[in-house]
């Protein structure tokens, strides 16, 4: 049997070969007042979804991160037979669905909050200064400003990163660099009060950033965070929704973070030295098992770390006291030799059939056949000496001069400029510690070659140059300012970073979906053997009963011991019938040892005796048997 939910047509259900049971609930309105839809995915049997022990599986928590929606939706449509039949898959796969809508929407923002209004400026008007898409392509991007102008208080700080002169890096006083850039969110100051886009969806002072506004290490007073902890309707909602499901034993947090790659904080507390910061030291071994079955289905070889600062992932582990992980879906790939180097790699020719070495000549011609000015490609296939004459007569010209052929360079193809930038750098090589400045930007003499910046930022980029160019970073372009003057607009395209291209998407979800079948049969659940009976004479008999977890991950994890997860044995007499051993017999967690519990009880033969197994997060079970000379139990 299964129920239909709303996105998946029937005949898709069939085709899928779905046989679980799939239902929907709402968890109640975001702040926008729009439903927050939790499925709950299951198998018939003789326990209700919500008295199986559970994974739970949040995305959108941080709504720019849609490969993780994307994921969360296809989890609830996969063919779980045979693996939902002792526990339960609940799916979140929007908790931020203000935010999801609002980035469905051109232009396209790398911005994960709440559409919560702001007031930054403290001018008591709300949404009065967003981002705005200055050069219509559909992106807000970024402003770098070189040398803004005084006014408006803004202090340069930065220099061009020596490998790729498209990134910024901050200027090392030590080394007595000076700031020349600041760099914006792209857009104009609306309100005019002398600052940029603080006030609007999509600026960087307005909205909440959900993973920053549960319980644990809420960062208080910290931009982004809230006025208080789950002060967001929707963080709210989920915690409420938790805590009514206690069954729950573990949670997988589909975001921009990688808490499987990257492994967690191990004993660090906080001031109270009770709510850990990271990994209790009797969980590591656990969570390492985890994270290496995670590497072995999901190609992700790096990842930024998560956030443990009121995020989900730490309110579910620290507090909430559920195995808690965090997956990115996808990343940047293992860096490999760019494709253009293979191609390089030739057959040798026959002999007499050899072709002709390209000259010098002939490369300047190509490349002024494709528009590359004239100066340009001289220094591009001139000699050595000859570029560093071009270098020192570039270093004496006026600054209109300069800036009209560093303008020219900008408006080459990335391709183009990468090589005049390479060029440059090799043109540096052996002078004293300089900069030469050439296609836009400072480059450092003694920088690396060029796309191959060793910052985070630089391997992207490196990436996206090699994997996806045009689609992962819009090349800077000069835009005449209406407040700033000259400014360049460009920057990393919204998103790229944290979702695959649309052709890898499928198999994303499909790996992931693979970990979460892999991380449901590692779920804990208590199995509760028949009761053994045994004569000791009389009317006294002894009753005993195994309680074992079959799956690898025990039943609470060590903060889930501080909070007293515990689970209870008790058999079904009255006080006097118990000569030795407590009625209720409690049980911190079962590993892979199993309990084992006995009384000595005095009853008549043939009576029916029962005990019976409970705890919030597995349920209730009852075993009984009747009291016989044979033992025996049913």
């Amino acid at each position: 049997m299964v129920q239909y939910v709303v996105g998946m047509t029937a005949l898709a259900w069939a085709v899928a070969g779905v046989r679980s049971e799939v239902s929907r609930a709402d968890l109640g309105p975001s702040r926008g007042g729009r439903p927050i839809y939790v499925y709950t995915v299951s198998e018939p049997g003789p326990r209700t979804p919500d008295a199986r022990p559970a994974l739970l599986v949040v995305a959108g928590v941080s709504p720019e991160h849609r490969v993780g929606i994307s994921t969360a939706r296809d989890l609830i449509g996969r063919d779980w037979a045979g693996v939902l039949s002792g526990h339960t898959l609940y799916v979140v796969p929007e908790l931020n669905p203000d935010g999801a809508g609002w980035l469905s929407g051109p232009p396209r923002v790398e911005w994960g909050r709440t559409i919560a209004p702001f007031d930054a400026d403290r001018d008591r008007r709300l949404g009065e200064d967003p981002p705005n898409d200055l050069n219509g392509d559909g992106f807000i991007t970024q402003m770098r400003v070189e040398n803004p102008p005084g006014r408006y208080g803004l202090t340069p700080t930065l220099v061009a990163d020596a490998g790729d002169a498209r990134l910024m890096r901050p200027a090392e006083a030590a080394e007595g660099e000076r700031g020349r850039w600041v760099v914006l969110t792209e857009g104009i100051d609306d309100d005019g009060d002398g600052r940029f886009n603080e006030d609007g969806p999509g600026g960087p002072g307005s909205g909440i950033d959900l993973d920053r506004n549960f319980p644990t290490h809420w960062p208080e007073f910290e931009e982004g965070a809230g006025a208080r902890a789950l002060s967001e309707a929707e963080s709210l909602a989920l915690v409420r929704w938790m805590q009514s499901h206690r069954n729950i034993v573990a949670v997988l947090v589909l975001g921009p973070g990688d808490s499987l790659i990257n492994k967690p904080p191990v004993g660090q507390y906080d001031p109270t030295g009770q709510i850990p910061r990271g990994l209790e030291r009797e969980d590591v071994a656990y969570h390492d098992y985890v994270a290496g079955k995670y590497r072995e289905l999901v190609s992700i070889e790096s990842a930024p770390s998560p956030g443990y600062e009121g995020s989900l992932l730490a309110w579910a582990y620290a507090d909430f006291g559920a195995w808690a992980f965090q997956s990115a879906v996808w990343s940047r790939p293992k860096e490999e030799r760019h494709a253009e180097a293979a191609a390089e790699e030739t057959v040798p020719a026959e002999p007499g059939n050899a072709p002709r070495p390209e000259t010098p000549g002939d490369r300047r011609q190509a490349l002024l056949d494709q528009g590359v000015p004239e100066f340009i490609a001289t220094f591009l296939t001139g000699s050595l000496e000859e570029r560093r004459a071009m270098a020192d007569e570039f270093e004496r010209a006026t600054q209109a001069e300069r800036a009209a052929m560093m303008a020219q360079v900008q408006a080459l193809p990335p391709e183009i400029q990468r090589q005049v930038m390479g060029a440059v750098q090799e043109t540096a090589a052996g002078k004293p510690p300089s900069e030469v400045e050439m296609g836009g930007a400072a480059v450092a003499a003694q920088g690396s070659a060029i796309g191959q910046s060793n910052s985070e930022d630089g391997k992207w980029l490196a990436y996206f140059d090699a994997q996806r160019p045009g689609e992962g970073f819009v090349e800077w372009t000069a835009f005449e300012h209406p407040q700033l003057g000259r400014v360049e607009i460009g920057g990393f395209v919204p998103g790229a970073r944290l979702n695959p291209p649309v052709e890898q998407v499928q198999a994303a979800s499909e790996a992931t979906g693979q970990f979460v079948k892999a991380l449901i049969e590692m779920l804990p659940s208590v199995e509760v053997s028949p009761l053994s009976i045994e004569s000791v004479g009389g009317d006294l008999w002894r009753v005993g009963v195994e309680l074992s977890n079959p799956a690898y991950l025990p039943t609470s994890s060590a903060v889930g011991l501080k909070i007293g997860q515990l689970i209870a044995v008790e058999i079904d007499l009255g006080p006097e019938a118990v000569v030795s051993g407590r009625r209720v017999v409690t049980i911190d967690r079962l590993g892979v040892e199993a309990r084992r519990v006995e009384w000595l009880v005095r009853a008549e033969a043939d009576a029916v005796v029962r005990v019976v197994v409970r705890s919030q997060r597995f349920g209730e079970q009852t075993v009984k048997a009747q009291l016989k000379e044979t033992g025996g139990g049913s």
